[in-house]
């Protein structure tokens, strides 16, 4: 499980396999997520905002740069697998939206109608539950019609689904650096062009401090902490897995975040973090490695901590509410995973065939107009 002082490449060679790190990383995270959450379902946003606003930062900021580095990093690890922007994209599809469509088609269609304040006429013509559909898409709207109206945290039904727009700004970039060669040459300058991503932000924000900012890590240090990821993927046969280097790393994540204005520093020593964890590879037993229950975990926590703060409303504490979640989440999950994801991955290969040759024949047509529109005598093709 301990880590001598290797680089990630002869990391991986030597375990010649997957490291295990990475699923325990996916789960805890994601439970961390929970946690917090927790507080906003159960108190609401001034306490929350409270919260975000002191010293206590220092234990909810990097979750979600954890995140998205670790995402990062993996997501690197299969463009190298899948060399074809088609088929990289088809995978995150495959692995993404069907989940996401059916989290939202569970709390349009059973959650809102039970906890809905308006009828159900009034509830299936409004307008809100119709654009609900359009979170599959990445357009995200987090409330249905009447729905959670006199909770603390009201009119939210899914907080989780505000992520989305960033992990797909994440996918953009990738396939973009993918396209003009960055992640199939490694350039040189890709460190230091992250590092002045990352410092441009701070910079850029020293002028601009509305209310919530005060209180989050700006979102777009999300997708900072993302292409650390993919730039420490890249260069794995460079950086070094040493304990000595994590520590160094855990005090600079703990300083940057410490203070507001230096949290979006923290992506670069918090995804260190999580590559030197995600490497270890520890043995996997229980029902909790039993599938890869942490995506299903993070997209409907928050609808069941919604849920049960309607339905138990004496009992509003984060830790009741954190309990609950874990239990009905990780069930949920559970069926996510074997009804929906994993019978998809399984055929994940017929889908980028597909998918491919879709592509091949968009290409063959565009071709042939193009070469119907040259020739000159005017006897165009198709």
């Amino acid at each position: 499980m301990s880590l001598a002082n290797e680089t990630i490449a002869e990391r991986y060679k030597g375990l010649g396999t997957f490291s295990h790190g990475f699923d325990y990383l996916r789960i805890i995270l994601a439970v961390a997520v929970v946690l917090q959450h927790s507080i906003v379902s159960s108190y609401g946003g001034l306490v929350a905002g409270q919260i975000w606003g002191s010293w206590t930062r220092i234990f909810l900021a990097p979750i979600l740069i954890m995140f998205f580095g670790l995402s990062g990093f993996l997501v690197t690890g299969s463009l190298k697998k899948n060399p074809t922007a088609t088929s990289f994209l088809t995978l995150r599809a495959v692995r993404l939206f069907p989940a996401l469509a059916v989290e939202v088609f569970l709390s349009a269609l059973i959650i809102g109608p039970i906890f809905t304040q308006f009828t159900l006429s009034q509830y299936f013509q409004s307008r809100y539950f119709w654009r609900y559909f359009t979170n599959i898409l990445g357009h995200i709207h987090l409330d249905l019609a009447g729905v959670f109206l006199n909770l603390p945290f009201p009119n939210v039904v899914n907080l989780s689904l505000w992520t989305i727009p960033y992990e797909l700004e994440c996918y953009i970039a990738i396939i973009a650096l993918y396209i003009v060669g960055v992640v199939r040459r490694r350039w040189p300058m890709i460190p230091l062009t992250i590092a002045l991503i990352a410092l441009g932000t701070l910079a850029a924000f020293q002028h601009w401090e509305p209310y919530w900012a005060t209180n989050r890590p700006l979102p777009r240090s999300l997708v900072v902490a993302f292409l650390v990821g993919v730039t420490i993927n890249l260069y794995s046969d460079r950086v070094r897995l040493q304990r000595s280097y994590a520590l160094i790393a855990l005090l600079a994540m703990i300083a940057c975040t410490f203070d507001y204005r230096t949290v979006y520093l923290a992506t670069i020593p918090a995804v260190y973090i999580v590559v030197y964890l995600g490497m270890m590879h520890p043995p996997k037993r229980g029902f909790i490695f039993s599938g890869d229950y942490s995506y299903g975990l993070y997209l409907f926590a928050f609808p069941i901590q919604q849920t049960y703060t309607a339905l138990f409303p004496g009992a509003r504490v984060w830790y009741a509410n954190s309990a609950f979640t874990i239990v009905f989440g990780m069930i949920y999950a559970a069926f996510s995973w074997w009804c929906i994801e994993k019978p998809l991955l399984t055929r994940k290969h017929h889908f980028v065939r597909v998918a491919e040759a879709s592509r091949d024949r968009v290409l063959k047509i565009l071709g042939m107009a193009q070469h119907g529109r040259a020739r000159p005598d005017g006897d165009r093709i198709g």
